[in-house]
């Protein structure tokens, strides 16, 4: 049977659909079971868990953690989670007060840059605002419609996610920084609340030439790598595989479903999902 481990809900910034919706889609596809990833947030996680268990789903409670490394943003996925400890609690509302105590910031760089965005409308469709929102804003918001800058993308498939990776995630140009935990903590919050940490689709925030950095993730609680995912094209998944397989290394798998601002990827819409991975990942929680 086929399983996805990667799948956010409205309860992410970018996510659009609820736990309902989800054990739906996933109940279409016939996958066994699913992880909740939402960015920095376990909101969705027992109700979906409620649903999985009535509509014969299996779903795992899990988070994606947002983190730096130097001066890298990395995204850690935790899976088997104590999704109800206080300090998962307190550890995703602070990232959350981060993100809202930035916006101001952030829309006054882009108006420096010469887009528009409106903070009451922005904030009322986007109360936990991840960089695809901004990207969202800018392209819906009528002021930016000659926009130079936006041009190059209003006819990409993918558009929102490549315009946040070229222009407002962490190092590119219109980013301002946010204060984000360093990986290691990330890591042993993640162990110290009975998690599995793995590292997120880790060629685009680390490209496939990083092994030395990535062994030292392995170093500090990394147990697996996110290898089989929609940001992955084929040979950098074969290279991650293939690096799994060298350093006994569980590798993961995950759509990376969101919804509409990802509207060409759909739940379990990854390879190499069978339920292996979950017995795998069973066993190292054991």
């Amino acid at each position: 049977m086929a399983v996805d481990l990667h799948i956010h809900t409205v309860a992410s910034g970018d996510g659009e659909f609820s736990p309902q919706a989800i054990i739906s889609f996933a109940k279409e596809k016939e996958l066994e079971t699913i992880a909740i990833t939402d960015h920095d947030s376990v909101e969705s996680v027992e109700e979906a868990i409620y649903l999985g268990e009535k509509y014969g789903i299996e779903v795992i409670p899990a988070c994606e953690f947002s983190s730096r490394y130097q001066d890298t943003w990395l995204h850690i996925l935790g899976y088997f989670l104590d999704y109800k400890s206080p300090e998962i609690s307190d550890w995703c509302a602070a990232i959350a007060k981060n993100r809202l105590d930035n916006v101001d910031a952030q829309i006054d760089k882009l108006q420096e840059a010469g887009l528009y965005i409106d903070k009451e409308a922005f904030l009322q469709d986007n109360p936990q605002p991840m960089p695809i929102c901004y990207g969202k804003a800018l392209f819906e918001d009528t002021r930016n419609k000659n926009n130079k800058l936006l041009e190059p993308y209003r006819d990409m498939d993918n558009r929102l996610v490549q315009f946040a990776l070229d222009w407002l995630v962490s190092g590119q140009p219109y980013n301002v920084p946010q204060e984000l935990p360093a990986v290691e903590d990330v890591i042993n919050l993640i162990i110290n609340n009975g998690g599995i940490p793995v590292l997120a689709h880790p060629a685009v925030t680390l490209g496939t030439r990083s092994d030395d950095a990535i062994d030292k993730f392995l170093s500090l609680g990394i147990q697996g790598i996110e290898a089989s995912t929609s940001w992955h094209k084929q040979e950098e998944q074969d290279y991650y595989l293939q690096f799994c397989k060298e350093r006994d290394v569980l590798a993961t798998c995950g759509s990376d479903f969101h919804g509409r601002s990802k509207p060409h990827i759909a739940i379990g819409q990854v390879e190499n999902n069978s339920n292996d991975v979950v017995e795998q990942l069973k066993r190292l929680k054991k």
